[in-house]
């Protein structure tokens, strides 16, 4: 069974059950390919999850993280 969900935590990240265990995340609004940054990242549990879309979120700035969560 897969489970969606969007958490405040993340904003612009989708995270669902990883069919074979784990936990995948999947960006609502995807970025180039050349960014340098992710589009889908992946984790044993949840917390190794948010440890990595931490780090994501720390790549992406400020001003481009709030123009993906659609914040002004």
């Amino acid at each position: 069974m897969i489970v969606m969900t969007t958490t405040r935590r993340f904003p612009g990240w989708d995270i669902i059950d990883g069919a074979g265990g784990g936990y995948i995340a999947i960006r609502t609004v995807l970025v180039p390919e050349n960014s340098g940054l992710s589009n889908v990242r992946c984790g044993a549990t949840l917390p190794e999850l948010y440890k990595r879309l931490e780090q994501e979120s720390r790549q992406e700035g400020p001003s481009l993280a709030r123009k993906l969560s659609g914040a002004a």
